[in-house]
């Protein structure tokens, strides 16, 4: 729909704690003034605890009084049916250079990865302090881990740096502690 919700999706996508998420996933029926409205979602947002509604909107549209008359109404209804609502701004999506760190792994999401290499992985970062993506692009390549492919693993979340700070050379790394399923990584 925007580029905002795009580039909210890089964040749903590398966010651990996300199960799923669907774009423009329903409608919610409310009254207003005698009359049954409609509201579609921007997203419906699955997590462990909770089910989310995500309106995303530019942080200048965020105080405009129509849409706080609106969610006044959506407010309730989504906790009838047991989820939350929650407001994300452009200013909150688009901290830097987080989201340019999101969108270049992003770009190696979709290599191959094997089992092998992941188990190689987590023997090298294994017991070792955080190591710069240099030394570690260094010493695994010849174990068949490419920077690419540590770009891969940053992404799905075997191994963690601060998105915070610019990826690059320097950049430490270390195992994180994954959550997901090995079976979905390998392709």
């Amino acid at each position: 729909e925007s580029q905002i919700e795009r580039d909210y999706i890089y964040l749903l996508e590398i966010d651990p704690t996300v199960q799923s998420y669907r774009s423009q996933p329903f409608k919610l029926t409310y009254l207003h003034a005698g009359k049954t409205r409609t509201y579609t979602p921007d997203f419906w947002v699955i997590r462990p605890l909770c089910q989310q509604v995500v309106e995303v909107k530019p942080e200048r549209k965020v105080n405009d009084s129509s849409y706080f008359e609106l969610w006044r109404h959506i407010i309730p209804v989504c906790r009838d049916l047991g989820m939350e609502f929650v407001v994300v701004t452009d200013v909150m999506i688009r901290q830097q250079p987080q989201l340019d760190n999101i969108k270049l792994l992003y770009k190696y999401a979709r290599n191959p990865l094997s089992l092998q290499q992941i188990i190689e992985c987590q023997r090298y970062f294994t017991h070792r302090e955080p190591t710069s993506l240099k030394v570690a692009s260094l010493e695994l390549d010849p174990k068949g881990i490419s920077l690419n492919l540590l770009f891969k693993l940053l992404y799905v979340g075997v191994i963690s740096c601060d998105l915070r700070q610019p990826i690059g050379a320097d950049s430490l790394i270390q195992l994180s502690h994954f959550q997901g399923d090995i079976k979905t990584l390998i392709t």
